[in-house]
Parts: C-alpha cells; structure tokens; sequence
C-alpha cells in the first residue's frame, strides 16, 4: 500500500483549511446582509405600522422561534432546565436586557420611519463605541489613546449628520436622535448580556429577553388601541423576515462565524452592514446620499475602525 507521502498531506492540508476558510467567510458574509436587511424589512413595515406595533411583533415572533429551538435543545441534549437556578440577581439582568432591547427595537423603528435607511443604520452600528465606552465607565476597563481618537473622529461624523439633516427637514434630525438613542440601548444590552452568558446558553438568552421584551411593549400596544396582526400581507412578510432573517438568523450565524474568526474581526466586518443597507435602500426605495452625508459616513466608520481595533490597557 502506497503512504502518503509529506506534500500529499500538506496539500490535503491547506486545501481543506482553504475551505473551512471560505465556507467560513461565506456565513460571515451571509449574516452580514442578513443583519443590514432588517433595516429595510422594518422600514417597510413602518409604512403601515406604528414602531410599538413593528417592535412587539418582531420580538414576539422571535421569542416564539427561540423557545421552540430550546425545547428541542433540552429534549436532543438531555439539558438540566436551569429555570430553577435563577436567582434575583439573573432575573434584574434578564428583565434589564429585555427593557433595552425593546427600547433599541421600538427607537430603530421609528428612526427608519423618519430618516433614511443609511442614516438610521449607521448610527445605530456606532454601538460598539457605547459598549466600550460603558466597559470603560461601568466595568472600570481601560482603553488606549487610539479608541479616544476613534470615539471623537466618530462623534464628530455623527453631529455632522445630524447637521446636514437640520437644514433640510427638521423632522428628520429627530429621527437621527432616535437611531443614535437606539445604539446606546442596544449597547446596554450587550453589557447585559455579556454577564449571563457565563451562566446560560445563548439560546436562552435570546428567549428571555424576547419574552420580556414582548411583555413590556404589549401593554403600550393595547393602551393606543392598536392591532397586534399587521394590516397587509406586505407588513406581515416584512415582519416575518425581520424576525426570523435578522433576529434569529443573522444574529445566529454571527455567533456561529466566531467559531472560526476572531471578535476583533467579526467587529470590523459589521462596519460593512451600514454600506450594504445603503446599497439596498438605494435600489428598493431610490434612496440617495448626499455628498456631506456620504462624507461623514466615511467618518463614522473611520472612527468606530479606531476604538474596535484599539487595544485595551490593563
């Protein structure tokens, strides 16, 4: 029997690494449009829905999917259910990420209602500065000089967005505040959620805090009278995709891509989901940007480059 001989096993090598490479960089790439097409879902369902009735039906949807998968994991993995094991502390941090991202759903609803898809995206992707920031001010981490320059040159880009929306529709500036709000709630979420992970699984995480995310806006749905089933087929489809494409997708194949890349990189290749919703918005909606905007866009996504590539100190 012929061995193999040390170039037949490097070539064997490097060709499946090539790949894991690729297929890797393919499901990257796939959560990424994934992510940048929920903008363009729930801009179209805010067209005949209101941003509570957007977000309760996003969340609800989601908390719907997310129980069904952890039900099937606990009966294919014979899991303890941990239910039982939850303490005060795990239900203050449940209850407060489920608070901020209703808070971040309901914000970027209306925000996609009342600016572009390309301003309401960009700025709520600077929530990597609001995470790190919080990191730094909460969790008393440290951070080098470049992640200061970053999260200015990033500010400034963001004032400058808002400025150039100011002279053309004042309605529209408030808008921009909502998705700049939006960031810092989700940004807070993330914080959350990053402390119970070390105790639960994401699976159930994402469950709790949908459910508790749908249980606060329902009351704020019902209390204005509104439907809880969206009013056409098209609000309907938006919404679907929104949860089950962006949510539940999206965000799963980004936890799968960092199994094979790093956070740093996978941080720095979200900066690609405000470009891509930009693309989508321009082609579905006939959007366009204009020279300043586009200008501080490109300063935007400079300065969130900055603090996620920036090493921390201590």
């Amino acid at each position: 029997m012929t061995q193999p001989t040390t170039d037949s096993i490097q070539s064997s090598w490097f060709q499946n690494l090539s790949t894991r490479s690729i297929l890797s960089a393919f499901v990257l790439g796939f959560a990424l449009v994934a992510l940048a097409s929920g903008s363009i879902f729930m801009k179209i369902a805010t067209q005949e829905m209101s941003a509570n009735q957007v977000a309760l039906d996003r969340v609800a949807i989601a908390a719907i999917v997310f129980t069904f998968w952890n039900s099937i994991r606990a009966v294919t993995t014979k899991e303890e259910p941990s239910i039982a094991e939850i303490g005060w502390r795990e239900v203050g941090l449940f209850i407060g990420a489920g608070a901020s991202f209703a808070a971040f759903i309901v914000l970027l609803a209306w925000a996609l209602a009342h600016t572009q898809v390309a301003n309401a995206t960009l700025l709520t992707h600077m929530m990597p500065i609001f995470t790190t920031f919080g990191g730094w001010l909460f969790l008393k981490q440290k951070f080098s000089r470049q992640f200061w320059i970053g999260l200015v040159i990033a500010l400034i880009g963001a004032i400058a967005i808002g400025a150039g929306d100011l002279n053309l529709d004042s309605d529209t500036v408030w808008g921009d505040v909502a998705a700049l709000s939006s960031a810092v709630f989700i940004a807070i979420e993330l914080l959350i959620v990053e402390q119970l992970r070390t105790r639960f699984a994401t699976p159930v995480i994402a469950m709790g805090e949908s459910a508790i995310a749908s249980l606060l806006l329902l009351p704020l749905v019902l209390w204005n009278g509104l439907s809880l089933v969206p009013p056409s087929l098209e609000s309907e489809l938006a919404i679907l995709a929104a949860a089950l494409i962006t949510q539940v997708t999206g965000h799963g194949l980004l936890t799968y891509s960092l199994k094979q890349f790093s956070a740093g990189l996978v941080s720095v290749a979200l900066l690609a989901v405000p470009i891509i919703a930009a693309g989508l918005a321009m082609v579905l909606f006939g959007q366009t940007i204009l020279l300043g905007n586009a200008i501080a866009f490109l300063v935007v996504l400079s300065g969130i480059y900055l603090t996620v590539t920036a090493p921390k100190c201590g």
